[in-house]
């Protein structure tokens, strides 16, 4: 008897329960079914949270060896090349492309890669994959730059757009040796603190990477009329390597220059400089041309750097000036374990977010010129809305409200 009573009890608490997590399920549904209700038909983000699955750029197509880049057939390839071993002060840019990767799937769902500012999808009109990683070879800069050349080298014969992710800045010599088997003359523009053209690099090697622009002139590929350098301040290098930079015709803005000259002019200048009578253009973009306040993440940070608005708004100007069929970029000297918000690449810190911000919106320019362009369509109003408005858009003025 006490048996049956006992079976009853149980019976009724488990037809309870089932009946609870009916309503409880019912219930949070429509809770479930507005998360992809929001955002409209318009949705066009993945079927997964931005922390799910492989940490692809921007969760775009991975592609993994040569046969299958022919078959993609892409017009951009994303490259990771995770090296250090040329760096001197602080090592940990070969975490890098995890760290830019991570940081690109962040951005706010549903992954949208329209730009609200410039009104350009870059990958509405570039098919763009990510092409993995260089197989470095640790402590083997040769056999690593080796490896770099022959993987850029794949995407240039597939008639794509290389975009590097570094990696300390020797990269950039690996890069250009591949860059300039296509392109005879080429000119190049390079954001950096520093001015690394140091005949034996900073501590003697000539590798390294404080030197691989001295590596580049040495191959001939470049004229010194085609090549800028934006942002060097501090201590390194002494009078006698601008004095060199110098008698190859170079021209730097240092910080000073920036202030005074502004973006714009500087980035007409760099431009007008690097498409005079070349073939194509490289720039390479040293994370440590940031102040440190926006890009702390870097082996060498160095204090009055350029701002986030005003490396953005560079890149905007710069992005337009260039024939996208004659183009190659790399991004260098992002070290996570020295960023803000990011002890591990997971979701990447401010460094690593503001190096694939650059990358998009360099993608998002030079995508505005293949389809013949000049500006994209931005969401900008021509008037505010609203009640109380007393701001007339194009003619801005405050007045002092009438009160009775």
């Amino acid at each position: 008897m006490f048996n049956d009573r006992c079976r009853l009890v149980i019976t009724i608490i488990s037809i309870k329960i089932r009946i609870i997590l009916r309503i409880f399920i019912i219930k949070a549904r429509p809770i479930l079914v507005m998360g992809m209700e929001f955002y409209g038909d318009d949705f066009n983000g993945a079927d997964v949270a931005p922390f799910v699955g492989i940490n692809t750029f921007l969760h775009l197509p991975l592609v993994k060896n040569h046969t299958e880049l022919v078959e993609a057939n892409p017009d951009v390839a994303i490259i990771g090349e995770p090296f250090d071993f040329g760096t001197t002060i602080r090592p940990g840019a070969r975490y890098g492309p995890r760290a830019i990767r991570a940081a690109s799937t962040v951005p706010s769902p549903p992954f949208e890669r329209f730009n609200i500012e410039t009104g350009a999808d870059p990958f509405g009109t570039f098919r763009t994959v990510d092409y993995g990683d260089v197989i470095v070879s640790p402590g083997d800069v040769i056999e690593s730059h080796k490896r770099m050349t022959l993987k850029v080298k794949e995407v240039l014969e597939a008639d794509g757009i290389p975009v590097m992710l570094g990696g300390d800045h020797s990269i950039t010599y690996a890069n250009v040796r591949a860059f300039a088997k296509k392109f005879k003359n080429i000119g190049m523009i390079h954001f950096d603190t520093h001015a690394d053209c140091a005949p034996q690099g900073l501590t003697g090697f000539k590798y390294d990477h404080g030197a691989h622009i001295r590596r580049i002139m040495e191959m001939g590929c470049m004229k010194g009329k085609n090549y800028s350098l934006v942002g060097p301040r501090g201590y390194w290098p002494g009078r006698d390597l601008y004095k060199w930079m110098s008698d190859q015709d170079f021209q730097w803005f240092t910080m000073l220059d920036v202030e005074e000259l502004g973006i714009d002019y500087i980035a007409k200048e760099i431009a007008d400089r690097a498409n005079d009578g070349t073939d194509g253009v490289y720039l390479s973009w040293d994370i440590d041309s940031f102040d440190p306040a926006y890009a702390p993440g870097t082996g060498e940070p160095e204090p009055n750097g350029l701002t986030s608005r005003e490396g953005i708004r560079m890149i905007r100007q710069l992005s337009k000036s260039f024939d996208p069929d004659r183009f190659a970029m790399d991004l260098v000297e992002i070290a996570p374990a020295y960023d803000v918000s990011d002890s591990s690449s997971y979701n990447g810190g401010i460094t690593s977010g503001l190096g694939q911000r650059l990358v998009v919106e360099l993608l998002a320019g030079l995508s505005l010129t293949k389809r013949g362009l000049d500006e994209g369509d931005p969401v900008r109003p021509k008037d505010y809305r609203g009640k109380g408005n007393t701001y007339n858009f194009g003619n801005p003025r405050a007045e002092i409200p009438k009160r009775d």
